[in-house]
């Protein structure tokens, strides 16, 4: 039995990996890595309350295997461990964790279990969970255009694929003004996790306001334009 009773310092702020790239599957069956942010706790927090940001803080209890060589250093290697399981699904938090802070230990004691080297201990923490759902509505900002789709990033994290809406015709589709950095309303019609646990999103503009509007105005610019054709 390891005793923590020895405390190798007082709790931090964590501070997540800067910079990471992440695999998502697009539309057209295409695999590409796409950059992206992890933000900070403290910046993930503040889009709990943002619209349509299927963000939740949650305090969840789990168990931790650590390796000896954290020992005296059980908060480094407890955060080593739950830096490699963020944006990625997570069955016991029911969603993908985003950032996390509030790092406790549960009990002054980790157990050894037989004869294998790693202490095993539980531990509480905060984590900002992405828990959207099918129907759920996200707000993404484009990074790439498509003909059959355009891909998003949500909370410039999670990759989205936004399939053309099947009532538009591809030169509407590509005419329809949407380029990289703009905003993009959408609905969730499937999700999906890889071997890896990354989240896999698919969207539709049909079932959305902003959608609905988007393609009202398409359509219209569509007549405008065939109408002054025709009088031409």
């Amino acid at each position: 039995m390891a005793n923590w009773t020895q405390e190798d310092g007082a709790p931090k702020a964590v501070t997540n990996p800067a910079d990471v790239s992440t695999i998502a599957k697009i539309s057209s069956g295409d695999v590409a890595a796409v950059p992206c942010l992890i933000p900070s706790f403290a910046d993930a927090v503040k889009l709990l309350n943002a619209r349509y940001s299927c963000l939740v803080l949650d305090t969840h209890r789990r168990h931790i295997s650590l390796s000896p060589v954290h020992l005296r250093k059980k908060r480094t290697g407890i955060r080593e461990e739950l830096d490699a399981e963020l944006l990625k699904y997570s069955s016991s938090l029911k969603g993908v964790p985003v950032a996390y802070d509030n790092i406790k230990v549960v009990g002054q004691h980790g157990d050894i279990h037989d004869d294998q080297g790693f202490v095993h201990l539980n531990i509480e923490a905060s984590f900002v969970v992405f828990k959207p759902k099918t129907g759920s509505k996200l707000v993404g900002v484009i990074n790439k255009t498509g003909v059959g789709h355009v891909g998003c990033l949500v909370h410039g994290c999670f990759n989205a694929s936004v399939v053309k809406p099947s009532l538009l015709s591809s030169e509407q589709w590509r005419d329809s003004g949407l380029c990289v950095g703009q905003s993009l309303e959408f609905e969730v019609f499937q999700l999906d996790a890889d071997a890896a646990g990354v989240l896999l999103i698919r969207g539709r503009l049909e079932k959305c306001r902003c959608g609905q509007r988007f393609l009202l105005l398409i359509s219209s610019n569509a007549t405008i334009h065939k109408n002054n054709t025709n009088i031409g």
